[in-house]
């Protein structure tokens, strides 16, 4: 093989049939074939095939290139059309490239169909859990089964986190954890990117201190993912959540379940403001409907979720799991094909997934 560098494409700004969009900035090193003429943005670099390259064969290639690897280490990273534009790839004669790109067209297609099927296996899935919660709180399309009571009535208090210029009280090292929206998501806490604060203001926001057990609420953004508290952060503070503390009435994972529901999250959408983030208030919240069911029974239909729930939760990993395994040998693949890893005329027709688990 040969090797095609910059004589082998042009860089520039309008787009062409055949051409390959990469992104510049943002989604740094995505890269797309335009089948038809169109308009490029500045945020992307076209590169167009020279008469010794087949479009299709300079596009695998150019997946194949790990092209975020060359962009600027920099807080915006940053892909030039100099760094594409120099590297050097394979390049053996025209026909070998179509006979290669003929083949990854065929077996990425067949890839990308497994990878669909799988999505939409587990697009079923969430499906399927959520009928079931809703089922199982007896809200199944928003008919409740039990009586409805607005949930400061069920709870022993509704209050927010800090909100008035947090940023004050950061602090590079040590200091409390204090729980932002980003660290909670329907059912979970994480600690990524996990915010501290200084013990002076731990101390003056006392009221937005955590107990384990509490359940916090998103405000903004993702509107109304709800999550209890662990032991983990227990005595922590929070930013911009929503505290509930259930009190004696309310098991706290019943509480969870009812608030990420989809007939939960139906009542915060229609209450959340804000053109670009959703934003939700404690005032709204105090008035979201609770199933009021006694404790006793809230515990044990929390029982019953979390077994049916957690099967599920199980398929929707294996599959999310094969997904992954599919797309790294679809790379894979991209890569061994257009570096001369193997003759694609004898590769042709066999079964290139073979081994992935599917």
């Amino acid at each position: 093989m040969g090797a095609a560098g910059p004589i082998g494409w042009t860089v520039r700004p309008n787009t062409t049939a055949n051409s390959v969009i990469i992104g510049r900035v943002g989604t740094v090193g995505a890269v797309n074939l335009v089948k038809s003429d169109c308009w490029a943005s500045d945020n992307t670099i076209v590169a167009t095939a020279g008469p010794s390259l087949h479009p299709a064969y300079m596009y695998y290639l150019l997946l194949s290139a790990r092209l975020p690897e060359l962009a600027s280490k920099t807080a915006q990273p940053l892909l030039t059309a100099t760094a594409v534009g120099n590297q050097r790839y394979p390049l053996p004669d025209l026909a070998e490239q179509r006979r290669i790109a003929d083949f990854l067209d065929a077996e990425t297609t067949r890839i990308d169909n497994l990878v669909a099927k799988r999505r939409r296996m587990r697009d079923l899935l969430t499906l399927k859990r959520e009928r079931f919660i809703e089922s199982a709180l007896g809200l199944e399309r928003g008919n409740s089964a039990h009586r409805l009571v607005p949930l400061k009535y069920m709870v022993e208090s509704v209050s927010v986190g800090i909100v008035i210029t947090p940023a004050k009280w950061y602090v590079d090292s040590g200091g409390i954890p204090a729980l932002r929206g980003l660290n909670v998501k329907p059912g979970s806490i994480n600690s990524i990117d996990l915010t501290h604060i200084s013990a002076e203001g731990h101390a003056e926001h006392i009221k937005s201190r955590l107990q384990a057990g509490d359940v916090v609420v998103v405000r903004t953004g993702q509107a109304g993912a709800a999550a209890v508290v662990p032991s983990e952060f227990n005595g922590a503070n929070c930013i911009d959540l929503i505290i509930i503390r259930p009190g004696f009435k309310v098991a706290p994972k019943y509480l969870e379940y009812v608030l990420n529901s989809a007939h939960a999250r139906a009542q915060i959408s229609e209450h959340a403001v804000g053109s670009i983030q959703a934003h939700f208030n404690v005032g709204a919240m105090k008035q979201i409907p609770l199933p009021a069911l006694p404790k006793d029974e809230q515990k044990e239909t929390v029982a019953r979720l979390d077994q049916a729930v957690d099967k599920i939760d199980r398929l929707q990993g294996k599959l999310a799991k094969q997904e992954r395994l599919l797309a790294e040998h679809r790379q894979a693949l991209i890569t061994a094909a257009v570096t001369g890893q193997f003759v694609v005329s004898t590769a042709s027709g066999r079964n290139v997934t073979e081994g992935i688990a599917v």
